[in-house]
Parts: C-alpha cells; sequence; structure tokens
C-alpha cells in the first residue's frame, strides 16, 4: 500500500495512465502551458489522442464565443467593435470565458475587452 510519502514520478504516472485494467471510455485531459517540456513518452500517440493548442483568439473567434455564450447574434456595431478595436487583443478562450461568466451582457464584456492590457 503507498504511504502518504510516496511521490509521483514519470513512470508512475504512466502506468496510471494505461493503467492495469481497461477502462473503456475513459477520457483524460492534460493541460500545460509548456509542451515543449514534456516527456516523448508521455504524449506518444496511444496515450494522447487528440492534442488542441488554444492560444490567443482571433476576433472571429471571440464574436462566436460570445454569441455561444449568451446566446445572442452580436450586433453589427459589436462585431465591428471586435473586428476594429479588439483585433490586436491577446486573449485565450480562458479569459473571455472568465469575462463572460463575470458579466451580464455582451456589451459589459466588450467593455471589459476595451480596458484589456494590450499585452500579457
Amino acid at each position: 500500500m503507498p504511504s502518504s510519502s510516496d511521490k509521483l514520478n514519470l513512470s508512475g504516472l504512466l502506468n496510471v495512465l494505461d493503467g492495469v485494467i481497461d477502462c473503456p471510455g475513459r477520457i483524460v485531459i492534460m493541460t500545460t502551458n509548456h509542451p515543449e517540456k514534456l516527456d516523448p513518452a508521455l504524449i506518444r500517440p496511444g496515450r494522447v489522442n487528440k492534442k488542441l493548442l488554444l492560444s490567443y483568439m482571433p476576433p472571429s473567434q471571440i464574436v462566436l464565443m460570445l454569441e455561444h455564450y449568451f446566446a445572442t447574434t452580436l450586433t453589427s456595431g459589436q462585431r465591428s467593435t471586435v473586428a476594429g478595436e479588439l483585433a490586436g487583443l491577446k486573449v485565450t478562450p480562458a479569459e473571455v470565458e472568465e469575462l463572460c461568466a463575470e458579466h451580464w451582457t455582451v456589451d459589459d464584456v466588450l467593455h471589459a475587452l476595451r480596458k484589456w492590457p494590450s499585452t500579457c
């Protein structure tokens, strides 16, 4: 039986991921800010089947996310704000989602995005 002082190492993590018992339907999500630092054994095909890069969002994705989150279609003025004023904004999907959760309307989110730091 493992003790509380046992430390997890790469070998232990790989054993947990691969498992002794097959687990059909299991989904494991791993995140990192530094994929280049991961051991190739951890992310080899068969162990990791899908990789997604969630980088800064272009204006078109911000529009789609706002429309989905608020279940609405952005007005031409709102779309113009995103395409114009916010075009060079460096914001991630997680940051936009956080702003959506904190505000009641699309206009409130757009106002918050206008005040977003230009560099992160």
